[in-house]
């Protein structure tokens, strides 16, 4: 059922548009741009930098665990030192990886090229479980066919040294991974890691041989093997998680929800979606706002939304905001398109000889449909303007295209009173 008819006397007294800005009050926020660009570039060259130490780290331990374990007759520093050279190996693809994610997006790449990153972590992953399986395969023949030597002393040193260099790696490497977000380097540490633990085992099993219990040598490879295989396991689950778009983790989500939903004029918030990609994190949501304010106030208040959550969880690198009048999460209607209904409209205020439309009516479209607010100007008395702005009315809300109008009237258009 459509409203009675509706106009209003307003201070105007100039020609302009109804909705012309007289200046912009002091919204009472400061500007601010989150600095992500930079911080991109900060954490590719600090990814770079521990990169290239690990992978000469990596390179030095291939070439003494190798030479040592052939020379000092221990198969658990043998595999230990394939597992060097997977390290030395997913160096280079996590070197690779960098270098292709950190390049700008393009027109192919509207996102960037971080998925990269993320298909370098699976390699490292695949890589891994390669290795493992070598090792243990090799374990388990060796055995079979009891082919046990007694390691030497200089074994045990080296063994005991990639230790310490492997756990150093994996700190250094952790540090920058946790510090920028990086998924792909949090792998490389967590490969490091393995390699120190396996390292440990290699020290344990050659220390056993040389007292005395020969089989403990090929125990600790087997060991080594198993550890990367679980490894390798968990890097790839993770990798093949992110690149199937899973979302945020509740908590994360739990924080953004809250930022968006502190902000004044954010009337409720639906569809909510998040991804991952390359260690960042891309957001796009409706809200929903006042159904009445303008397209600019609409957009200061989805702006306001996006900076807040760039800068309240820094992992967030795009946030895209879909604003709404209504509830749309069920659906929306669709009108008429707004030039159809501003001619119409026209049209209509043509049947009127005194009235001369100024300026743009304003136009909400919501479910209901359109509403119209317009100040024309309308010549005449008090008396025939006011019958006038009723009649304007009813016949704009006599279409089918209108549910409701409501017409100003000028102040500067209206007659002086005469005095008694």
């Amino acid at each position: 059922m459509k409203s009675r008819h509706h106009f209003q006397i307003v201070m105007e007294m100039n020609d302009g548009d109804l909705g012309s800005p007289k200046g912009d009050a002091d919204t009472g926020m400061s500007e601010y741009h989150h600095n992500t660009p930079k911080r991109r570039d900060e954490a590719d060259s600090a990814a770079k930098r521990i990169t290239l130490v690990g992978a000469l780290a990596n390179l030095i331990l291939t070439l003494a665990k190798a030479f040592v374990g052939v020379v000092g007759h221990s198969a658990a520093l043998v595999a230990d030192a394939v597992h060097s050279a997977a390290d030395l190996i997913s160096d280079f693809v996590v070197w690779v990886a960098i270098i292709l994610g950190s390049r700008e997006a393009d027109e192919n790449h509207p996102y960037g090229h971080r998925r990269f990153e993320t298909m370098a972590t699976l390699v490292v992953s695949i890589l891994i479980i390669f290795s493992a399986i070598v090792i243990i395969r090799d374990s388990i023949l060796r055995i079979d066919s009891q082919q046990m030597t007694s390691p030497t002393h200089l074994a045990l040193v080296v063994a005991a040294l990639a230790i310490v260099v492997k756990e150093v790696l994996y700190r250094l490497t952790i540090r920058v991974g946790r510090r920028y977000h990086l998924p792909l380097i949090n792998a490389n540490a967590h490969h490091h890691r393995s390699d120190a633990f396996s390292s440990v085992a290699a020290f344990i099993g050659i220390a056993g041989s040389i007292q005395g219990v020969a089989m403990l040598d090929l125990i600790a490879a087997m060991v080594v093997g198993l550890m990367l295989f679980r490894v390798g396991l968990k890097l790839g689950w993770e990798a093949l998680l992110e690149m199937s778009d899973i979302g945020v983790d509740e908590e994360t989500l739990l924080i953004i929800q809250e930022l968006i939903v502190s902000e004044p004029d954010v009337v409720a918030l639906h569809l909510l979606k998040t991804r991952h990609i390359g260690g960042e994190i891309l957001c796009e949501m409706h809200i929903q706002v006042p159904p009445r304010i303008t397209a600019s106030a609409g957009h200061q208040i989805a702006e306001r939304v996006r900076l807040a959550i760039i800068k309240g969880v820094p992992r967030v690198a795009e946030v895209t905001v879909h604003v709404d009048p209504e509830d749309d999460e069920e659906g929306t209607v669709i009108l008429a398109r707004r030039q159809d209904l501003l001619a119409e409209l026209q049209t209509i205020v043509n049947d009127f000889p005194n009235v001369e439309q100024i300026g743009e009516p304003l136009l909400h479209m919501l479910f209901s449909g359109c509403e119209v607010i317009m100040a024309p100007k309308i010549s005449g008395d008090l008396d025939s303007i006011q019958l006038t702005a009723a009649s304007l009315v009813e016949a704009i809300e006599a279409s089918d295209s209108f549910v409701k109008a409501t017409v100003h009237l000028r102040l500067g258009d209206l007659p002086a009173a005469t005095s008694a």
